[in-house]
């Protein structure tokens, strides 16, 4: 017989409502840690876990929101009840915490925010001081923070005593601050990564060790840049196709049919919407695919998937 905790799970629906203000602005409607009690996060785990991928997805979504508060208690609802903000010029992010484990997570990049393009359009590579390059600006957002943070995990670890493990996340922007934050913390559980850009360079790809897990959504256009003619990603490609599916590492002929498939798909939908009225809907479906909530969604619906197979 079924448990009810697998039982009683539904897919999160996929927003067809695609403004810019639907999928990008700050998050405040939505119910984040939703049944987390009942699928806990595995902080001892070596290996890959969907849910793990959508507790720190939950995370980077929540990572937008400005209301400290609003992100405090939702955080609580998942049971991590600690939380200390991070924040200085364009670089936001938050420490989470519990007996078990730390989550570092660092907020993407806002287009009202100049701070976040003058640290996106930094794109000359720069020596990361831990072996290889890095993107200048994601490396300047970084060490905005990182005495400050640093030693705040290490506090936590030290005042505990309990060996709390630790984990990495973030989308976009944020997603490539926790790549360069993750290798330089060194002592780093899992990363998992929500649409990031190429923030390295080879040698830095060559001297990285941290287990992390790349996500990227379909025609998402910031996982494509800067080109990989310097810059390079890091870790297991976890591609998600247009009907939703992830898939490990696929081939290039199958992502570019699915892609091809997702532009057509996307038009469609878009002529749907602007027949109704809706003409803010975003035309583009590489600017679409990098809106979080997507890889909330289709990871929670990958997991329940899963679960219930």
């Amino acid at each position: 017989q079924e448990d009810d905790t697998v039982s009683n799970l539904k897919p999160k629906p996929i927003p067809t409502d695609y403004s810019f203000e639907n999928l990008f602005a700050p998050n405040t409607e939505y119910k984040y840690f939703e049944n987390s009690s009942d699928h806990p996060f595995r902080f001892a785990s070596n290996k890959f876990q969907m849910v793990n991928a959508w507790w720190l997805a939950e995370a980077s979504l929540l990572a937008y929101v400005r209301d400290d508060d609003f992100v405090r208690n939702s955080l609580a609802g998942a049971g991590l009840y600690n939380v200390e903000f991070f924040k200085k010029e364009g670089t936001q992010s938050f420490v989470a915490h519990n007996t078990d484990f730390i989550v570092v997570c660092f907020r993407g990049t806002e287009v009202d925010d100049v701070q976040d393009i003058v640290t996106d359009a930094k794109f000359i590579l720069v020596d990361s001081e831990q072996g290889g390059k890095v993107h200048m600006g994601f490396k300047d957002a970084v060490d905005l923070v990182w005495e400050d943070m640093k030693e705040y995990i290490e506090n936590i670890k030290s005042d505990s005593g309990s060996g709390q493990t630790v984990w990495f996340t973030g989308h976009s922007l944020g997603a490539a601050l926790a790549v360069i934050a993750a290798d330089r913390y060194g002592d780093v559980h899992g990363v998992y990564t929500f649409g990031s850009p190429r923030a390295v360079d080879e040698d830095f790809v060559d001297d990285y060790y941290a287990c992390t897990y790349r996500f990227t959504n379909n025609n998402d256009i910031v996982t494509m840049i800067p080109p990989p003619i310097l810059y390079r990603h890091v870790g297991m490609v976890k591609y998600i196709d247009g009907k939703g599916h992830i898939h490990d590492n696929p081939q290039k002929w199958y992502k570019k049919i699915d892609q091809f498939n997702g532009h057509f798909s996307h038009f469609i939908n878009v002529l749907g919407s602007w027949r109704t009225g809706a003409f803010d809907s975003i035309p583009s479906d590489n600017i679409n695919d990098h809106a979080p909530i997507y890889y909330v969604v289709k990871i929670w619906n990958n997991y329940i998937k899963d679960v219930k197979s």
